[in-house]
């Protein structure tokens, strides 16, 4: 009989690969556009805003409606998005439309994996990481199938292939017990805190981390295999972050994945090992403020992981209008920047005995 660790090992596991999936899906697509830069940012700034802040409708949707399935939705819209997009080869109103499609599918699969892996995992954050880990391998994945002479129909065949799977996730889901589905174990949050103002720290983490991403020192990044470790390090560190707050503390892990960053993000400019370090370390921060944020919403884990990806676009936005090419401008405001992010983890966060 399969237990309730099974059906959480198992549900990550699921999600993993429907998420890398689906990013393999969507980057193929867009990085076989192949026009002019500026077609390409607005196509990029359109693609990135209807997957990621929509999310936030879609979870509270899910959490409001048990019968709504956004990932049984998703596989056909991500279909017709990529198949109308290559059969039509159009540069216009359909091309348009088809990423509108294309994203909104994105949307969709990320909601019905968090709701699974949130809902499944009894108060722990592995299952949720590791789900959301699969996005860094699939987006590097995606990206190199774009550069080679792959006929589209082998990856809307992948695509297709993701329609059974979530088939598995929807019984999975059926099996989860009242008190599992309700989120009763996620309580990594001091008591007395305003959920408003956990939420509002939560968001104003994550921008800050989305903002960071872009301003990291890395001259060292100049060819596809330092691309490839780029992204499967961010991917073991989203996943490693799950992992460790459940083993070490959700506070010891936010530590690790602020402050314990600093050093290797700085100091790694011109060395690959140190810099991927830090990366790692950094995108671990990733499963402490799902924990967060769902310890003050367990009823809405959708909407709540809504929040955090449309704070996502927030600061991936800010950082397009408002960047800087200067290493100590980046390093200033990498350190200004994580020392008010980690204020506010340490002011939210209960002590990691009395999280258990």
């Amino acid at each position: 009989m399969m237990t309730l660790k099974d059906n959480a090992v198992k549900a990550s596991i699921l999600y993993f690969v429907i998420h890398m999936l689906n990013e393999v899906v969507c980057y193929f697509m867009f990085y076989r556009i192949f026009e002019d830069p500026a077609f390409t940012a607005l196509a990029a700034l359109i693609y990135n805003c209807i997957a990621f802040v929509p999310q936030l409708f879609w979870g509270s949707l899910r959490d409001l409606f048990v019968k709504f399935k956004p990932g049984i939705l998703a596989v056909p819209l991500l279909l017709s998005g990529f198949l109308l997009f290559f059969i039509s080869q159009d540069r216009g109103v359909i091309f348009w439309a088809a990423l509108v499609i294309l994203s909104t599918g994105n949307a969709l699969i990320h909601i019905s994996g968090a709701e699974l892996t949130i809902r499944v995992s009894g108060g722990k954050l592995t299952p949720v990481a590791v789900f959301v880990s699969g996005g860094s391998f699939g987006v590097i994945t995606g990206q190199l199938l774009a550069a080679t002479n792959i006929s589209f129909w082998w990856i809307a065949f992948i695509c297709a292939l993701m329609f059974p799977l979530v088939l598995i996730g929807e019984k999975i889901y059926k099996d989860i017990p009242e008190e599992y589905d309700e989120c009763k174990g996620f309580n990594y949050v001091k008591a007395g805190k305003s959920a408003a103002g956990a939420i509002f720290g939560v968001f104003f983490i994550v921008a800050v981390r989305s903002y960071i991403s872009y301003g990291i020192p890395m001259t060292w990044k100049t060819t596809v295999f330092q691309s490839v470790l780029l992204f499967v390090f961010m991917g073991t560190g989203k996943a490693l972050g799950g992992i460790l707050s459940d083993k070490i503390g959700i506070r010891k892990t936010a530590f690790i994945s602020i402050i314990g960053a600093l050093p290797f993000l700085i100091l790694g400019n011109k060395i690959m090992i140190i810099s991927l370090i830090g990366i790692m370390f950094f995108s671990m921060t990733m499963a402490v403020t799902l924990g967060m944020i769902i310890s003050v919403m367990k009823i809405a884990p959708g909407a709540a992981f809504g929040i955090t990806t449309a704070a996502l676009f927030a600061g991936a936005a800010i950082s397009w209008y408002w960047g800087s090419e200067s290493f100590i401008v980046n390093v200033f405001v990498i350190i200004l920047t994580s020392a008010i992010c980690f204020f506010i983890a340490m002011n939210i966060l209960k002590p990691d005995k009395e999280a258990k």
